[in-house]
């Protein structure tokens, strides 16, 4: 099942919110619209019966596993430059692993295959999607 944007952003697709960043040949900036796309396409990819919820603040994408729940489980950033990449991401540590409300563990990258190993241990380890066989099938793909 592709990812779906949460209803209170729901006037415009994750898609084309990030294709608005993708910057113009004259542009100086990094790309965060190119990286992001990646990332919604392996979400898409892998995720056939796992609803997975999007909501943007900024340029992050925040993953969240309802469409009503206030706290999101991994947040995930992206950039792209002629002279780096970047991937960052986080999630929150589950109540019963946090040392106190609210922790998180924090990464990064500049290598997409590795950013994709990330992305399932961050959702694994958050706890937003237990018992999930699509995802416990990735992690044993990734270990």
């Amino acid at each position: 099942m592709p990812i779906i944007r949460r209803s209170e952003q729901k006037r415009q697709t994750l898609e084309d919110f990030y294709k608005e960043f993708i910057p113009k040949p004259e542009d100086a900036f990094g790309d965060v619209g190119t990286p992001m796309l990646e990332v919604l396409d392996f979400l898409n990819l892998s995720f056939e019966n796992t609803i997975v919820y999007g909501l943007t603040s900024h340029d992050h994408l925040l993953l969240f596993n309802s469409d009503k729940s206030d706290d999101y489980y991994v947040s995930i950033v992206g950039y792209k430059s002629k002279y780096y990449n970047e991937f960052i991401i986080e999630y929150v540590l589950p109540s019963d692993k946090s040392p106190w409300e609210g922790a998180v563990v924090r990464g990064g990258t500049a290598e997409w295959e590795d950013f994709k190993k990330m992305i399932i241990i961050s959702m694994t380890e958050s706890g937003g999607w237990k018992n999930n066989p699509e995802l416990e099938e990735y992690v044993k793909n990734y270990k």
